[in-house]
């Protein structure tokens, strides 16, 4: 009786101690949820690098991988579109089940992915304005295992690619985001005010940069930005300017690089180059240009000498600058009538108030202009270049509905009969020449030559 209970005594200590060994263990089904949850983390972040020690003998290269969840043929704007859908996604996971015939762990992993077709995500503009869609979007559940092999030494996820191609299958998709670069998207650029891509005695060099139409059916269009040099030395990196129209501006004044302007606010002399550049510095295009300093002596001022009645029937002016002819439209240029007062092409009545060129011209012209109006009783203008004008002004172009005009008017109560005129500058000391034009005032009032009283 003794020795048998001395034997159970025993056998309750060995229990005993096999019991505490067995708690101190960990379950096969606690370890098949450890490597779920460490595997769906790897999964939401989208690291290949740490996906592919899941898989059974590393057989799964990680490129494959790295290609399911981003596609290498995606741009900047495409990886920051899929990246901002991922963070949005969030999962659970079930209690798994193992099975001690086959040494495997089953979870169910259930992914909450937002809808990528709900209209607040598809008309997002920014990414800014995309995280806060994704958030409040509907939520689509994609049910998902994993299985565990606890078999060998290290533990693995025997369909761990099916789980990847399952979450990331919306990495496929486009969702309207531009496509390639924004330099596929380039069409052209040109110089503004720059015949021949020279610019003389200016104080800005402009460039006008043209983008395919076709960009703007897209979004998340990367902006552009543009570094203007002079030679080796760079003057100016603007900041970046996102594209609303196909065409846009590039400008250099004075409010850019002060040191690059005379005393006379003109540009210094020199070959000056704008690059243009994506947001992340690519090179897009770039375009060289002159900017030549010229000084003009004193020009004569000459007039054709046209009978009478050439005035009636004849617009009489001449364009004497070819940059200027380059830049304005002969078909829109001309004498006005403000008054009614014209009695021909370039004739007026001797009751008109004002006499008015009206030189049509390119839009973008920003410039002054300065003019002279002189008066003369013969048509051959005489000693006109020892004359005193009888008005003098400055203007800039003035923007109408069809086009942009330089009014160069001149207004008085009274309006001698006779010829008069005008004489167009391109410089304040009024050396230079860019336009002459001459009409007539005849004796008669406008009511006496159309016969209405």
């Amino acid at each position: 009786m003794r020795r048998f209970k001395r034997t159970l005594a025993v056998l309750l200590i060995v229990c005993s101690i096999l019991s505490v060994t067995s708690c101190g263990e960990k379950q096969p089904a606690d370890t098949g949820m450890d490597i779920c949850r460490e595997f769906c983390k790897d999964v939401y972040s989208g690291d290949a690098t740490k996906l592919v020690s899941y898989f059974n003998g590393d057989s799964i290269p990680t490129d494959e991988i790295s290609e399911i969840i981003c596609p290498s043929d995606r741009n900047i704007a495409q990886q920051e579109y899929l990246n901002t859908v991922k963070k949005a996604i969030s999962y659970t996971i079930q209690e798994p089940i193992y099975d001690p015939d086959t040494k495997q762990s089953t979870a169910y992993l259930n992914w909450h992915i937002p809808d990528l077709e709900d209209a607040a995500v598809k008309s997002a503009a920014t990414l800014e304005d995309l995280e806060t869609a994704l958030y409040a979007a509907p939520q689509k559940i994609i049910t998902t295992y994993a299985t565990v092999d606890l078999s060998g030494d290290t533990p693995k996820i025997t369909n761990g690619m099916d789980i990847i191609k399952a979450v990331y299958e919306f990495a496929s998709g486009d969702y309207g985001v531009m496509p390639g670069t924004i330099s596929d998207f380039y069409s052209s650029g040109d110089w503004m005010l720059a015949p021949r891509d020279v610019y003389i005695n200016t104080d800005k060099i402009c460039l006008m940069v043209n983008f395919k139409p076709e960009l703007f059916d897209y979004k998340f269009v990367p902006g552009i930005k543009y570094v203007v040099s002079r030679g080796e030395e760079e003057l100016f990196t603007s900041d970046v300017i996102y594209l609303i129209e196909a065409s846009t501006k590039l400008d250099f004044t004075a409010k850019n690089s002060e040191s690059s302007f005379n005393e006379n606010g003109n540009l210094n002399d020199g070959t000056y180059e704008i690059r243009i550049e994506d947001e992340y510095g690519n090179e897009i295009k770039s375009y060289k240009c002159k900017v030549e300093t010229k000084t003009y002596e004193k020009e004569e001022i000459v007039f054709k000498n046209n009978k009478n009645d050439y005035y009636l029937t004849n617009l009489v002016y001449e364009i004497k600058d070819d940059d200027l002819k380059s830049l304005s439209y002969p078909t829109k240029t001309g004498w006005w009538d403000y008054d009614v007062t014209s009695v021909g092409k370039s004739a007026f009545a001797s009751n008109t108030k004002t006499l008015a060129f009206s030189l049509s011209v390119n839009a973008d012209i920003e410039r002054e202009l300065y003019y002279d109006y002189y008066y003369s009783k013969t048509s051959d203008f005489k000693d006109i270049n020892k004359a005193t004008p009888v008005y003098s002004g400055s203007c800039k172009p003035s923007a109408y509905d069809d086009q942009s005009c330089y009014d160069l008017d001149y207004t008085s109560e009274k309006f001698e009969p006779g010829f008069y005129g005008l004489v167009v500058y391109s410089d304040a000391s009024k050396t230079h020449i860019v336009l002459t034009a001459a009409c007539i005032v005849v004796k008669e009032t406008s009511q006496s030559v159309t016969g209405n009283n």
